[in-house]
């Protein structure tokens, strides 16, 4: 991270996606700009259809807006870095959470499971992640 950055960094970002031919694009997100500072939190609220989740698949990756920059940790998320060592990174600095747990956690593993396979992700010995998910 580099000093003095904000943690995420968003501006003028918009994804508009293709109805067919002769019905105007559907804009799903529109001149979104927001910052999280270092150690912050932040909560996107807004109507079904408004364009939240699309803002979220964009902070990790999974679509590409089609204007506007994204900052994460003080790099410009854009062209997609291959390998490994690339992907955890980019799973260390961003993730999503998703709102119904129900329906978003493995039901084939316990909760410590999920817990231990998330502190491993970020650097926890299996010692450690066993203790810590047990916690």
């Amino acid at each position: 991270m580099i000093p003095n950055e904000p943690a995420l960094s968003v501006s003028g970002l918009r994804r508009a996606f293709p109805m067919g031919r002769g019905v105007p694009d559907l804009v799903a997100v529109d001149d979104v700009s927001f910052e999280l500072a270092p150690g912050g939190s932040l909560g996107v609220v807004g109507e079904s259809g408004s364009g939240k989740s699309t803002v979220a698949r964009m902070l990790v990756g999974l679509e590409r807006p089609d204007s506007g920059e994204i900052r994460v940790a003080g790099r410009t998320r854009g062209v997609r870095e291959r390998g490994r060592a690339a992907r955890l990174r980019r799973a260390r600095e961003i993730q999503l959470v998703f709102q119904n747990p129900l329906e978003s956690l493995d039901r084939r593993l316990t909760a410590a499971q999920c817990l231990h396979h998330v502190l491993r992700l970020h650097g926890a010995d299996r010692a450690e992640a066993d203790r810590r998910a047990l916690e």
